[in-house]
């Protein structure tokens, strides 16, 4: 590593020590119990902030080293229940200053002069009907259970942020590539040891507009060939000890030992119909007005398929700590359509782009330290390595990531309740990619990035 990012990891990790000795009490959040029959209202409060060092992105050629400070989600949870079986779930999320672009590939104009610096969003509502071990649903807007990585528990995943490279295509926001109108089933057997999901979404709905993240243009896809359902459905089993209850509906990027001796081993699949139009453009010259909408060269459709297998084990040690490690892998196919849908919303945000046409995989590992950090703390130290294959990706056909990142989460509470945590990133790309407008992808700036590097330090909180 240069002598500069040792510097600056340095100067961030004194910025984390010092969140650490301002760290107070857990406080669980408030529940309002009523009725006979088991009703309850819960509410929950959650945090995430996080502070980013990249080795480039600012100055008058954006090769300068910047620094972004963000809340990258804040949420409100409303969760309650009018007795033993049926009940509701209501979250909001909001952000503000978030200017790294999480598909890999750099960052995006600041908003901290306009309204959408802070916004607040519904990213889940739906009713619950717990019914039996083997039957339980979720109607409403949720997440889509079709990979761990997407299921895995947001405020505790095992790195500072789960991958960017595991979500649906259809959207650029969580409310459409990580949650789905529709309804979900999931159930237990074999005492908990197998579980599967069932569900089926809205899918792929109307035009989505794709704001490119270096010239704040908007472009506009093409719209759906036909209206088709999403159909997806996951199962897993666990050979040792079993990983969730029958009311699980995720799972947690660690358990820190609680949940025993886990290895779950897991396959999923998503399939529409008709999901995008195979041959496509953009409706005028480049730099014109109408280039930013698309336009259809003709009916020719193709279909939307996914398919996902992952496994998790983690391994209580008596007195010795905690052993986690996940894998997955993951493809999605539009039968190749990025070849010749060619409209610039297209190509980013359906049939490309980082949650478009792709396959790859990641693994994690991380290990809790026996020992104990002030009165309840563990430290966690994690790796993490991503290798995605991408049909597109700003400019670049058939593009490979990789990402190598090292760090270490500090439990305050020995829990996931307060949690801070650093990352050391390194992005590689196989072929030479432009990070800037992609309307001057040929334009004076000629510079070619092949990798860059990222610092992170996070802070999580759950009241």
């Amino acid at each position: 590593m240069k002598k500069k990012y040792f510097k600056t990891m340095m100067a961030l990790g004194a910025t984390l020590a010092g969140g650490l000795l301002l760290a107070g009490s857990a406080v669980a959040g408030p529940r309002i119990d009523f009725g006979d029959d088991g009703g309850y209202m819960q509410l929950d409060v959650k945090f995430q902030g996080i502070l980013d060092y990249t080795d480039f992105g600012s100055g008058s050629d954006g090769k300068d080293d910047r620094y972004d400070l963000y809340l990258r989600r804040a949420r409100i949870v409303f969760t309650g229940m009018l007795n033993d079986t049926w009940g509701a779930k209501f979250q909001t999320c909001g952000g503000t200053s978030a200017t790294r672009n999480f598909g890999g590939v750099g960052y995006e104009l600041a908003k901290s002069n306009s309204k959408t610096n802070s916004q607040i969003r519904l990213t889940d509502g739906y009713l619950i009907g717990l019914f039996d071990d083997a039957f339980n649903i979720k109607v409403g807007l949720t997440k889509i259970p079709l990979t761990r990585g997407n299921l895995d528990e947001c405020f505790n995943p095992l790195s500072t942020e789960r991958s960017a490279f595991v979500y649906s295509p259809y959207g650029t926001d969580a409310t459409k590539n990580s949650r789905d109108m529709g309804f979900v089933a999931s159930g237990n057997f074999i005492q908990d040891h197998l579980k599967y999901f069932a569900a089926v979404m809205e899918g792929r709905e109307g035009s989505v507009d794709w704001d490119n993240p270096f010239n704040d243009t908007s472009f506009t896809t093409t719209p759906e060939p036909s209206s088709n359902l999403e159909y997806v459905g996951r199962v897993h089993y666990s050979f040792l000890d079993p990983e969730g209850g029958p009311t699980a509906m995720g799972y947690k990027g660690s358990y820190f030992g609680k949940k025993g001796k886990v290895l779950t081993v897991a396959a999923g699949g998503a399939y529409e119909k008709d999901a995008a139009y195979k041959n496509t453009a953009p409706a005028g010259a480049m730099g014109t007005p109408g280039f930013t909408k698309g336009i259809v060269l003709n009916q020719e459709s193709v279909d939307y398929t996914a398919w996902t297998t992952d496994v998790f084990f983690e391994y209580p040690f008596e007195n010795s700590g905690v052993f986690t490690a996940t894998a997955l892998y993951l493809n999605v196919d539009f039968e190749d359509a990025y070849k010749t849908a060619r409209a610039v919303a297209d190509l980013n945000t359906i049939v490309g782009g980082g949650m478009g046409q792709r396959d790859g995989y990641y693994v994690k590992a991380g290990y809790i330290l026996p020992m104990t950090l002030g009165a309840k703390g563990k430290l966690q130290p994690f790796v993490r390595y991503e290798d995605w294959n991408l049909a597109y990706m700003m400019g670049v056909t058939d593009q490979t990531v990789k990402q190598e990142g090292i760090g270490f989460n500090y439990y305050v509470f020995g829990n996931d309740k307060l949690r801070f945590s650093m990352e050391y990133t390194h992005n590689d790309f196989d072929k030479g990619t432009k990070l800037g407008d992609y309307l001057s992808q040929t334009g004076a700036n000629d510079t070619m990035y092949t990798s860059y590097n990222i610092i992170t330090c996070m802070f999580m909180v759950q009241i």
